[in-house]
């Protein structure tokens, strides 16, 4: 199977090197879409991987941005930032078909229904994996956790195993712990009621985690925004668990002290926010069923006049 890993930040990275470290050989075949001095550097000297544990993984793939490198590909794993989605998918869309599968690692719960205009066999993903680009062509890991949820959304798990267990066993092989299932819906979900909130907090008040849940104002912000993206949620069927609140506080309380949010970061450094895919979403879709969202929407009011 040919195996298309687009974009190499921290998750494609990671997820792209473990593939190609694990599976390249004459059966599989490992791509890696990119630009730019990432395309440069890993068409020339691979991509590294830096280990929590120090190791160092130098992965041999072809690094492309061609689209003929990509035509034939059984499944692509979608791991660019929110807003280059849309442009990635139109840029290979004429290499897929109605078999193509793929799967998007990336933040937000709006991906599949972005792919599926683009006529390939759209799955939901959600993935945990905490790491970032030191430079083109080098990623580094923090932690060991690299954990993979996938699925066909409206589908049960006997037919999505039938359909995609050969998928599940062969990112499995390269040493991911991935789970497929009928309740991807709650898996993306579930993440997307702690990363939104947060992220949004995080960055509007310019405070880590732990100081989010230790400052009075920021701490009832981000406890309205969970209280409303859980009510959009429910207002859209997602079978979320009953103290899903209660469990998004606890998961914010065991990170480590000081620990920022990739979108905090991002606006620290002068980058482009995920903004419209982790806020303004939640915002859309509230007003579009009803939802008031008067947290979301200061937040993001705040965030765009920054």
């Amino acid at each position: 199977m040919k195996i298309v890993v687009v974009g190499l930040g921290g998750v494609g990275g990671v997820v792209g090197g473990r593939l190609a470290a694990g599976l390249g050989s004459e059966e599989h075949e490992v791509v890696f879409w990119c630009r730019g001095e990432t395309l440069r550097v890993v068409a020339s000297e691979g991509l590294r991987v830096l280990g929590a544990d120090g190791t160092r993984t130098a992965c041999s793939a072809r690094a492309t941005h061609d689209i003929a490198d990509v035509k034939g590909a059984g499944l692509l794993v979608f791991a660019t930032k929110g807003y280059h989605l849309e442009d990635a998918a139109r840029e290979i869309a004429p290499a897929l078909n109605a078999q193509t599968v793929a799967i998007p690692l990336l933040n937000g719960v709006s991906a599949p229904a972005i792919l599926e205009k683009y006529h390939c066999d759209a799955l939901g993903g959600c993935v945990y994996i905490s790491a970032h680009v030191e430079k083109p062509g080098t990623v580094r890991q923090v932690g060991s956790v690299q954990r993979v949820f996938f699925g066909k959304q409206g589908v049960g798990l006997e037919e999505n195993t039938t359909r995609y267990g050969h998928i599940q066993r062969l990112l499995a092989k390269s040493g991911l712990d991935v789970t497929l299932t009928e309740r991807i819906d709650v898996e993306m979900w579930s993440k997307f009621v702690f990363l939104s909130p947060f992220a949004g907090v995080t960055a509007l008040f310019e405070l880590s985690i732990s100081q989010v849940l230790a400052k009075p104002e920021s701490f009832e912000t981000v406890k309205q925004m969970i209280n409303e993206i859980e009510a959009l949620a429910r207002a859209k069927n997602i079978a979320l668990p009953q103290n899903i609140a209660e469990v998004t506080l606890e998961k914010a309380r065991a990170f480590a002290p000081l620990t920022k949010t990739s979108m905090q970061i991002d606006r620290e450094k002068g980058r482009p926010m995920e903004l419209e895919h982790l806020i303004g979403y939640v915002r859309d879709e509230g007003r579009t069923l009803n939802i008031p969202t008067p947290a979301y929407d200061a937040v993001y009011k705040g965030l765009m006049g920054k």
